[in-house]
């Protein structure tokens, strides 16, 4: 096979197609030696920040020496993003020749996996035989019954922001939800836990402690003067100063989860500096998380995909642009939220469009109409058209953002490329 049969062996399968259980993926894995259980692992689950979050601790870990294994998802322009080590994609031939290997098993099976499990099996093959030091493992869906909750005891488990979100699968409210994702605590394996709402907090402390897993919860009020200049967040954190590249109060408390992450690791024999720390968030780079595009005119990308998403990307706004006002470009998927999120952008901007996009997920064509006279938006099928129609007209005190969805998110940026190269 060479890498586009493999890609596309990969892309074909459903991403998620079972939650009875972990067996099928511990039989693939002990088909291989049970790689996980020789990676010193990081896991991280949550609603939203998980990715931030990862790729705060992949930057500072980075600084201080080691060599970092990092699994995420969605990618955004390349499948590779979601398996690095330090900052650099899997290559295509290693993902071509670990793919087949891997096939060459799983085809065989009764009940071939799902396209989560094969790359999260990639994933733990190529970190073991680069030799990571440590790998940052984010889940893909939920928790308890996530492919990547075969790791038996990982050395950090962390749990970002809890909010409504694949509700239809993970449970309609916000303790169902915060359950799912508390099953990946472990016995004796300290937990760091992002300030969410209590209902959220109070689940995830009652899992802990069931689990025997010593938690450790942000205090918000521990997070204080925020601010965002134009190129870094700056806060501080238990009066210490900090700054971090991902701009917005939401990253400010995320960057907490991570000092706080920091310090447990040292605690349990890492060395990570201050220096290392402050090098890490000022250097981290995780695109499409109010990503700044161009600077004339303004335009932001943030590939927010829930209410939670919409309200932290309208308060960054208030907050750092008092006197700006914004035209959203949106596209969301039609199993997310939409109508929240639109009821959320359309108080606040001064323009909504609203782009077509081929996603298999996406809101009907036939749909739309209604939809965007209902919520006062205009619709538009090219978003590279669309864009140069706004940077013609747009005003010094406007600012544009385009929004919706991390799996578009890729999309837009691409759109944006062809509009500047133009």
């Amino acid at each position: 096979m060479n890498y586009s049969e493999v890609l596309e062996k990969l892309t074909s399968r459903t991403f998620f197609n079972s939650f009875a259980g972990l067996g099928r993926m511990k039989v693939e894995l002990a088909h291989f030696g049970n790689p996980h259980e020789q990676l010193p692992t990081i896991h991280v689950a949550g609603t939203n920040g998980k990715g931030s979050v990862c790729a705060m601790l992949h930057s500072i870990l980075r600084q201080a020496g080691y060599k970092v294994g990092l699994f995420t998802s969605p990618f955004l322009e390349d499948f590779r993003e979601r398996i690095q080590i330090n900052g650099e994609m899997i290559s295509k031939y290693d993902l071509t020749v670990i793919g087949e290997e891997v096939f060459s098993y799983t085809d065989m099976m009764e009940e071939p996996p799902n396209q989560f499990e094969v790359v999260t099996i990639i994933a733990m093959l190529y970190f073991l035989r680069s030799k990571c030091d440590v790998v940052i493992l984010e889940t893909g869906l939920g928790g308890t019954f996530d492919p990547t909750n075969v790791v038996p005891k990982p050395i950090l488990s962390i749990i970002t922001n809890i909010g409504l979100d694949h509700s239809a699968i993970l449970g309609k409210t916000i303790p169902e939800i915060a359950a799912a994702k508390a099953g990946i605590l472990k016995k004796n394996v300290p937990c760091i836990a992002y300030p969410s709402g209590s209902e959220a907090i109070q689940v995830i402390s009652s899992i802990a402690l069931k689990a025997d897993a010593p938690l450790t919860v942000i205090d918000k009020s521990d997070v204080r003067n925020m601010k965002f200049d134009g190129e870094t967040e700056h806060f501080t954190y238990k009066n210490a100063r900090f700054e971090t590249a991902l701009p917005g109060v939401h990253q400010a408390y995320n960057s907490a989860v991570v000092l706080e992450a920091v310090y447990q690791l040292n605690r349990s024999g890492f060395y990570i500096t201050d220096a290392d720390i402050g090098s890490g968030l000022k250097l981290v780079k995780w695109p499409a998380r109010l990503e700044i595009l161009n600077r004339e005119p303004l335009i932001y990308l943030d590939g927010g995909h829930n209410p939670q998403c919409v309200e932290a990307v309208v308060e960054f706004f208030k907050k750092t642009y008092p006197k700006h006002k914004v035209t959203f470009v949106v596209s969301i998927l039609q199993d997310k939220d939409y109508e929240t999120m639109l009821t959320s952008l359309c108080a606040y901007g001064k323009k909504i469009y609203f782009v077509k996009n081929e996603h298999p997920r996406a809101i009907p064509s036939d749909q739309l109409p209604e939809l965007c006279e209902r919520f006062g938006m205009e619709y538009r099928e090219d978003c590279e058209a669309l864009l140069r129609e706004l940077c013609d007209k747009v005003k010094e005190d406007e600012i544009i953002c385009l929004t919706g969805s991390l799996f578009l998110a890729g999309h837009y940026r691409k759109a944006f490329r062809t509009f500047k190269e133009k």
